[in-house]
Formats: structure tokens, C-alpha cells, sequence
């Protein structure tokens, strides 16, 4: 189910903005050799695992410690 996205007026600079609601997917891997655990978001499982590659040394190898489908907010400026 798609969230609806919602809208916020700010009196001190007279603007509104909208929030919309976007669903995206975070991996934590850990590379045992070099010692680091990083995070990685992307639109996808596989868009993640591959920014998980690149970020890679070279004789270094992954573990994936958790991964989850996170929701994200899309800010906008709306002139009305």
C-alpha cells in the first residue's frame, strides 16, 4: 500500500513543502579483513549488494550482517 504524501506549511518563510513517503532497501555488511561495517541504501536488493561490491577492497571479502526494506521521505518545495 502506497502512502499518501502530505504537506506542511512554514509560517516563518511562507512556503509550503510536501513529504511523500518512498520505500527503499538497506544492507549492513561487514569486510572482516580491512575491519569495516558499512551501510548501503538503494532502490533495490540487488542496487545495494552492488555498491557493496564496488566498495570492496581487493582481496577482501563480505558478510552481510542484517538488511531491511526502509521508508524514506521525498521533501519538496511546492510554490502554490
Amino acid at each position: 500500500m502506497q502512502k499518501q504524501p502530505y504537506k506542511v506549511w512554514d509560517r516563518q518563510t511562507a512556503s509550503m513543502t510536501q513529504y511523500t513517503p518512498k520505500k527503499f532497501y538497506k544492507i549492513v555488511v561487514e569486510y572482516p579483513i580491512s575491519n569495516k561495517t558499512l551501510e548501503f541504501i538503494g532502490m533495490d536488493r540487488g542496487s545495494c549488494i552492488l555498491q557493496a561490491e564496488v566498495a570492496k577492497e581487493q582481496d577482501d571479502i563480505m558478510f552481510m550482517r542484517s538488511e531491511e526494506e526502509i521508508t524514506l521521505l521525498h521533501k519538496e518545495n511546492i510554490n502554490e
